[in-house]
């Protein structure tokens, strides 16, 4: 069957059949009912996981159809059979099994999946990939560095982020015109992981304004475009900040 059809399909088969058999001969045995019910639930929950997990995988499959079906057989029998004794004490052992195939596969799949996860302590505080770019057709000279210390204390207040995040990335003289002029100017881009709102704009605009004019680049010619980035968006660290 297994060969013929898909792995799912083959599970679904079996669950069906093994519920069938419960409802012909244990409808008046309510106790039996509870392997119909985990039966099912079983069922449904293999096929909501996504394909490729170690739960969902041909071999589970297989063993969970195997065990559905001892389920009913057992439970047919012990109703039915000689084994009315023995027979509730077999099924639990195999619902027990059913039960422990299902979750060690999930658990060890949380385990790998929280061991990929960037240290929460970067999540928890908030501070998360602040960065601003700054591209302007002025030279900087010598005070290049001193305006990039600057600009990085101004980005951590506006955002309210620890400074020890933020990114800060320059390039001086470049090639820019503003209205077909090439008087001085500067674009810039700010990018984050939440804290872009119309208050922390406003005063990181200000901020920045304010330390371009030192090189003469008046406020009317530099434009500052925010980015609200969200966490799978962003790599840090060998992973993505929503793991």
């Amino acid at each position: 069957c297994l060969g013929s059809i898909s792995s799912q399909r083959a599970l679904f088969v079996s669950s069906a059949a093994t519920s069938v058999a419960h409802l012909i001969h244990l409808m008046p045995r309510f106790r039996y009912m509870v392997p119909l019910i985990l039966g099912l639930g079983f069922c449904v929950l293999n096929f909501a996981l996504p394909q490729g997990s170690s739960a969902s995988n041909p071999q589970s499959l297989a063993v969970g159809a195997m065990t559905l079906g001892t389920v009913g057989t057992v439970g047919a029998v012990a109703g039915k059979g000689s084994l009315g004794k023995v027979g509730p004490v077999l099924m639990k052992l195999c619902l027990a099994g059913m039960v422990g195939m299902f979750l060690v596969p999930r658990m060890r799949s949380r385990h790998v999946t929280l061991a990929a996860t960037p240290p929460l302590g970067c999540i928890e505080d908030g501070a998360t990939d602040p960065s601003l770019f700054v591209q302007t057709n002025v030279e900087l000279g010598d005070k290049k560095m001193t305006f990039m210390k600057a600009a990085s204390k101004a980005v951590a207040e506006s955002l309210g982020k620890p400074e020890s995040y933020v990114a800060v990335s320059v390039q001086d003289g470049q090639d820019i015109i503003w209205g077909g002029s090439d008087a001085p100017c500067a674009l810039c881009k700010v990018i984050s992981l939440g804290s872009i709102n119309k208050e922390n704009n406003g005063a990181l605009t200000k901020a920045i304004s304010a330390l371009l004019a030192d090189f003469d680049v008046p406020a009317n010619r530099i434009y500052v475009n925010f980015f609200d980035l969200e966490r799978q968006n962003v790599g840090y660290n060998g992973a993505t900040f929503a793991g």
